[in-house]
């Protein structure tokens, strides 16, 4: 029937079977999505096109933008300088200053050490009095800058009397008193030894002449950090411990007492008598605010004499904080003026006829001295009279410490004395031995060799204390092992009736619910093997005493 069906087909419309490929179905639909594609191909090309000229757009718009950036800041900046000029009328200032996050201050230890109680505006402007002192200056210097920059920097711009804030702040500061403990005496002394106002808005504020020692010329036992790091934090306790922690923060941990630190923050006997209030109100809020906004970051532990915390143990960590020094806030423009006048020495009493003291020792420009530092020169420039000149001006201005470090860098970067990558560049030892005593690099570089030497020599200690404590490990299992084996050799030679007796003995002395457990036999034969060693060493064994109810 199917056949006969085909043929009437075929007979009644031949071309019905004359199958085309361009009638198929499926061709049909690959073409409808090769054009649809191709329209989608199309659009995308229009919106990359579109895209690039935005682009270009931006790019050009960008440019341009960079360009009346820098115009600006060139204008601004010779603005600025004659608008400053004209306030301060015909006074020329030496030096102008801007205070900048990554400014360092640097602090004798003792100093850092010192029993001190600074409001938070007090702590900033004793700050960054400090961060603008300069490792060349030999006095202190006065500085000089606008009430209103200075009241901002302090966070009271707000306020409608910021001139009258900002001078009771500068009162307070002259009338606080900083204890300084130094090899058993205390030395009370200000920070702050006159401020002096101008009529147009101005006033100018020195240092006090006493701290001198704890803050020019620093070589050794000093404590350096950036003032971005604790110029907006809130409490004053958490910039005092900042200070502590830094000063400790390449040992890793420090330990203070209770009662002293208690004395370090300036806090009176009966403020915070509780240990709990104390940790609450100001250990935990300079936790947090540390790792916040600092640069370091501190854990601790308690220390307890029976029940009561005698000491904190800081365990000192570095620390990304959370906030970068580009938002702290704006710092006053400071100008430098003429240094202090000195204060006349006073005069040394005569010692006694029995504790006749030897003369100390002439750090300044003296003749051994002298020979000193060239000896530290290369051979080949011992002889330059150039040298000699330069390192005898910087001797009798700076000190024999200060050119000593400048000269062992410049030993070791010159390419004069070691050649670099360019062998036949020809250095310049004279010359880079001046750059490196205007800007003293070898200070920096003498501070990160002290660094390395002492994390050297605690990594040293540690290993030195892992392989003890190993060793000490190693003889405890040998003589366990050695115990064990002569016990073992002695229950051997031991009868029946001894071996019953001797392991009853050895259940007695298990707690009851370890007698019935799956591990009792492998304990049963070790308290053999420990009673047998008590008898051995004649020590009697250890009953257990009634526990009273």
């Amino acid at each position: 029937m199917s056949c006969l069906y085909i043929l009437f087909v075929y007979l009644g419309n031949p071309e019905s079977l004359i199958i085309s490929r361009s009638r198929t179905p499926n061709y049909n639909r690959l073409r409808v999505n090769y054009n649809r594609l191709r329209v989608n191909y199309n659009r995308l090309r229009v919106n990359y096109n579109r895209l690039r000229v935005n682009y270009n757009l931006l790019r050009g718009f960008f440019i341009t933008c960079c360009s009346i950036k820098l115009y600006l800041v060139k204008y601004s900046s010779m603005a600025t300088e004659e608008t400053e000029s004209q306030v301060l009328g015909s006074e020329k200032l030496p030096l102008s200053l801007i205070m900048s996050p990554r400014a360092l201050v640097v602090k004798a230890n003792d100093l850092v050490e010192a029993r001190q109680r600074l409001s938070i505006q007090e702590q900033r402007i004793i700050l960054l009095l400090i961060s603008k002192i300069r490792p060349e200056d030999v006095d202190f210097l006065w500085y000089k800058f606008q009430i209103r920059d200075l009241a901002k920097f302090l966070g009271i711009e707000t306020s409608k009397r910021f001139y009258t804030d900002v001078r009771k702040a500068v009162r307070k500061l002259i009338k606080r008193v900083i204890t300084v403990d130094k090899k058993g005496r205390n030395i009370d002394l200000n920070c702050i030894q006159a401020a002096e106002y101008g009529e147009k808005g101005s006033v100018k504020i020195c240092i006090n002449q006493v701290l001198k020692p704890y803050l020019l010329k620093l070589t050794k036992h000093f404590t350096k950090y950036y003032i971005g790091y604790v110029v907006h934090l809130r409490s004053t306790y958490s910039i005092r411990i900042y200070e502590l922690l830094k000063r400790f923060e390449n040992l890793g941990e420090v330990t203070f007492e209770i009662h002293r630190l208690k004395h370090i923050l300036g806090l009176e006997k009966d403020e915070y008598p509780l240990y709990g209030n104390f940790k609450n109100k100001v250990i935990l809020v300079a936790q947090r605010e540390l790792a916040e906004r600092t640069d370091v970051a501190f854990t601790f532990t308690e220390m307890k004499e029976g029940k009561r915390v005698t000491s904190l143990r800081f365990f000192i960590a570095k620390n990304t904080p959370k906030e970068q020094l580009i938002s702290f806030p704006e710092s006053p423009a400071i100008a430098c003026e003429a240094p202090i006048e000195k204060l006349k020495p006073l005069k040394r009493e005569a010692p006694s006829c029995g504790s006749a003291a030897p003369p100390p020792k002439e750090e300044g420009d003296t003749e051994e001295n002298f020979n000193r530092l060239v000896a530290l020169l290369p051979e080949k420039f011992r002889e330059m009279k150039s040298l000699q000149k330069v390192i005898q001006r910087a001797l009798r201005e700076y000190g024999y410490d200060f050119v000593a470090r400048n000269i062992s860098y410049t030993n070791v970067k010159s390419n004069a004395v070691k050649p670099g990558s360019n062998p036949g560049r020809q250095g310049n030892y004279g010359a880079y031995l001046s750059k490196a005593l205007v800007g003293d690099f070898g200070l920096s570089y003498q501070e990160n060799e002290d660094l390395k030497a002492t994390e050297k020599a605690l990594a040293d200690r540690r290993r030195e204390e892992e392989e003890e404590k190993k060793r000490e490990e190693a003889k405890r299992l040998a003589k366990e092992a050695e115990n064990r084996a002569k016990a073992e050799t002695i229950l051997q030679a031991l009868s029946e009736t001894e071996l019953t007796e001797l392991r009853k003995q050895a259940v007695e002395r298990l707690p009851p619910d370890l007698q019935k457990s799956k591990f009792s036999s492998m304990m049963v034969r070790m308290k053999m093997q420990k009673i047998v060693l008590e008898r051995i060493s004649a020590k009697p064994p250890a009953t257990k005493e009634p526990i009273s109810e």
